[in-house]
C-alpha cells in the first residue's frame, strides 16, 4: 500500500518526524498555550484561504451577520492551529496520552456488541479527525481499516501513514482500494472495522444525488452506504465534542443496524443530518477551508443533462 520513497524523500521524512517528535515531547502548556497561538496568528495574518472559508460560512449560516461570520472565521483559524498541535503531539505520544486524547463515551457497549464483527465507523473532518483511528486500541480483536485519500506530497503522505499506526491491528488503505481490500480480507477469523470520513466532496457523476445540507445542495461520498447495504453490516456515526484543548469525547451512534430494509440514500441522509447537527453545535470545528461545494446540481445538469435532488 505504501509508495517507495527515494533517498531525498527519506531524508525529508526523517527531518519532519524528528522536528515534530521534539515538539511533541515539550510540556503541554507550551504546545497549547504558546505554540498554538503563534500558529493561529500566522494563519490569521496570512489570510489562509480566507475567501473560501468566508464564503462557506456565509452560505452555511445566512442568519449570521458579517461580524458573527468574522468571529467564527477567526475561531476556525484558532481551531486549525490546535489541530496542527494535536497532530504534532501524536508523533511522540505515550500510550497514556493517546488514551487521554479521546473519551469514548459508549466504548463498553460498542465493544460488547460488535467484538469480532464487521462494522463501519463514519466520521468527518471535524475536531481532530486523526484521533478517530485511536479506536483501534479499544477493539484489538478486530482489524481497523483506516481509509485515506493519498496526498499529492509523497513525504506528507508517508508521514500520515506512519502517524496512523496506533496499534498492531490497524491497516491503512487508499480510498479507491476499499472494497477490493475488504473482499480479500474479510471472513479471516477477525472482524473488520472500516473507518471512513464521508464529508468530502465526491466526483461529479450523472447519478450524483443531492442532499440539503447547511442550506445548500450537497453531494456526499456514498461508499459507506454502498458497502453496508451490500454486505449487511452496521454503520456507527462518530459524534464528536471538544471538551478541552487537544481532548475530545466521542459517542458512536448507530445510524444503520445492517438488517433494516431501507430506501436508497436514506443512510447517507441520516449521516448528513447528524453531521449538520454536530457542526451547528461547535461550528468552528469543521474543515471550512476546503472547496466543499465546488459541484452543484446546475453543473451536473450542464455536463450530464440530469440533476437528482
Amino acid at each position: 500500500m505504501e509508495t517507495q520513497l527515494k533517498w531525498y524523500h527519506n531524508i525529508c521524512l526523517a527531518m519532519l518526524w524528528g522536528l515534530f517528535l521534539f515538539i511533541s515531547i515539550t510540556p503541554r502548556c507550551f504546545r497549547y498555550y504558546i505554540l498554538k497561538p503563534i500558529l493561529a496568528l500566522l494563519l490569521i495574518l496570512s489570510h489562509y484561504r480566507h475567501r473560501v472559508i468566508a464564503e462557506n460560512l456565509t452560505k452555511s449560516f445566512p442568519e449570521k451577520n458579517k461580524q458573527e461570520i468574522k468571529r467564527l472565521l477567526r475561531s476556525y483559524y484558532i481551531h486549525l492551529a490546535e489541530v496542527a498541535v494535536d497532530i504534532i503531539s501524536l508523533v511522540g505520544a505515550s500510550e497514556r496520552r493517546k488514551d487521554r486524547a479521546v473519551n469514548w463515551v459508549n466504548a463498553k457497549e460498542v465493544t460488547e456488541r460488535l467484538d469480532g464483527k464487521d462494522w463501519i465507523a463514519v466520521g468527518a473532518h471535524y475536531g481532530c479527525w486523526e484521533y478517530l483511528p485511536l479506536w483501534s486500541r479499544k477493539q484489538m480483536c478486530n482489524t481497523f481499516m483506516s481509509v485515506y485519500h493519498p496526498m499529492s506530497s509523497v513525504v506528507f503522505d508517508m508521514f500520515f501513514l506512519r502517524l496512523r499506526r496506533f496499534s498492531e491491528n490497524i491497516t491503512t488503505v487508499p480510498m479507491k482500494s476499499t472494497i477490493t481490500y475488504y473482499l480479500r480480507n474479510r471472513n479471516k477469523g477477525k472482524g473488520f472495522i472500516l473507518g471512513l470520513l464521508s464529508d468530502q466532496s465526491p466526483n461529479l457523476r450523472a447519478d450524483t444525488h443531492w442532499f440539503r445540507f447547511l442550506n445548500q445542495d450537497t453531494a456526499f461520498i456514498d461508499g459507506a452506504e454502498s458497502i453496508a447495504t451490500k454486505f449487511k453490516i452496521p454503520i456507527l456515526f462518530a459524534y464528536t465534542r471538544r471538551v478541552a484543548p487537544g481532548r475530545y469525547e466521542v459517542i458512536l451512534e448507530e445510524i444503520y443496524d445492517g438488517k433494516e430494509e431501507i430506501a436508497q440514500h436514506e443512510i447517507t441522509q441520516r449521516y448528513a443530518t447528524r453531521l449538520e447537527e454536530m457542526i451547528k453545535e461547535q461550528p468552528e470545528l469543521w474543515m471550512w477551508s476546503h472547496k466543499r461545494w465546488k459541484h452543484t446540481p446546475e453543473k451536473q445538469e450542464k455536463y450530464f443533462g440530469t440533476s437528482t435532488c
